[in-house]
């Protein structure tokens, strides 16, 4: 087959939304262009229109996508949430994320969301959903109110933006602070 008469390969909308995330965390959403996507990819613009109508249903993929991938395939884990020791169900948790490289697209998102409302209200939500899902493992552990918010919030924003404020840290570095400062939020005063 001569190159002219050659077929794009197909392309899923998966893999569209995951080379976005990158070039999102690189760039900027001003990076996320149907063009440049779609050369970076070796792929037609066809393959685009094939997935998504326009930009703008990219744009909410993208943040549709980074939920369902980065955020519920933690907090819908029935794995984490019915261990009977909450402090070792929210270890395996934060483990699983750092693991995983689930935390790789935080200062992206929030960057996004720092100027467009759209993406404002979506990252809001999730950071919601996070902290939800981490503050009931306080609750089980006999935090209540201002006490198992704010050591909600603590981890979710450790475990978001520490690892990108600390790029030096070795990844072993980095595992034993993250141990100890879940040791120190779950411990209970005697």
């Amino acid at each position: 087959m001569s190159a002219r008469t050659q077929k794009s390969p197909k392309l899923s909308r998966e893999a569209w939304l995951e080379y976005a995330l990158e070039v999102l965390s690189e760039e900027g959403i001003q990076g996320v262009r149907v063009e440049r996507l779609a050369r970076d990819l070796g792929v037609t613009k066809g393959s685009f229109y094939w997935h998504f109508h326009d930009v703008e249903e990219l744009r909410v993929s993208i943040l549709q996508h980074w939920d369902r991938q980065y955020t519920d395939v933690i907090v819908e884990n029935r794995e984490f949430l019915q261990n009977p020791d909450a402090a070792a169900g929210l270890w395996a948790a934060i483990a699983r994320v750092r693991e995983d490289g689930l935390d790789k697209y935080e200062l992206a998102m929030r960057g996004w969301a720092d100027h467009d409302a759209i993406a404002d209200k979506h990252v809001a939500a999730v950071y919601d959903k996070r902290a939800k899902f981490i503050r009931g493992f306080f609750t089980r552990l006999g935090f209540r109110g201002h006490e198992a918010e704010v050591r909600a919030r603590s981890t979710l924003c450790y475990l978001c933006w520490e690892p990108r404020m600390f790029r030096g840290d070795s990844e072993t570095k980095q595992m034993k602070l993250l141990n100890l400062q879940h040791q120190i939020l779950t411990a209970r005063e005697s």
